[in-house]
């Protein structure tokens, strides 16, 4: 977490110097507060609820054209998610409940409206690719007396994939206060299409499952 905080604040201060050099391209902020839910890919895995995460970290917009209305819009953001689902066992279905984090870099583009008063409506649609760093889970399992127990905090790195994929789509709205300074607000739907477990097996099924999630972002450019 300290090496990460430590490569944000060295972006963050590189892309200060760039944004100060080129007009056409801004910085920023994101707070995100998320809804994360797991959307199982084969029918013995069961979704079992969502779990509350947050993404936060660096935005860019790099314009396409003269009239600032398009723009590719990136990042760089740590992702925090999880979800809830049910696996089976030889006596009955087990809660599981998993939350990892991400290193995430978006790819998308931002078609925006002209300035409105002080307001511009942006639409946005790409791809996310995400890296991941950390997983864990409180699941229930089974001790010595066939009793089901809860286990918190279980590392569960080796069954998790490295790299994930998504199709990133969303919607907001910027408030100019003076000169480059706006902030933002949109809500953003992120929707994974690669597995994100591995070599997770029931018998000789594996159970496969993807990462879904809705977030509200909230963020200042400068």
């Amino acid at each position: 977490m300290k090496k990460v905080s430590a490569i944000l604040c060295v972006l963050a201060l590189a892309t200060a110097t760039a944004q100060a050099q080129d007009k056409s391209v801004r910085f920023g902020i994101k707070v995100a507060p998320n809804f994360g839910w797991i959307n199982p890919d084969t029918k013995e895995l069961k979704n079992d609820g969502a779990r509350f995460g947050y993404t936060f970290g660096l935005m860019g917009d790099f314009m396409i054209g003269a009239n600032q209305n398009y723009a590719f819009a990136t990042g760089l953001f740590l992702n925090n998610v999880g979800g809830k689902s049910t696996y089976p066992s030889d006596k009955q279905n087990l809660i599981t409940e998993s939350k990892y984090q991400y290193i995430e870099l978006p790819l998308t583009l931002k078609l925006k409206t002209n300035e409105i008063g002080y307001m511009t409506y942006y639409g946005q649609i790409g791809f996310g690719t995400a890296f991941n760093i950390r997983a864990k889970s409180d699941l229930d399992t089974f001790n010595e007396r066939g009793e089901i127990v809860r286990v918190t905090d279980e590392d569960i790195m080796d069954n998790t994939q490295l790299f994930k994929a998504s199709l990133i789509v969303g919607a907001g709205l910027e408030f100019n206060f003076s000169g480059n300074t706006s902030a933002m607000i949109g809500v953003t739907y992120n929707n994974g299409f690669t597995n994100i477990n591995k070599d997770i097996k029931v018998g000789d099924k594996e159970l496969k499952a993807k990462q879904n999630y809705l977030e509200l972002s909230l963020g200042v450019f400068f």
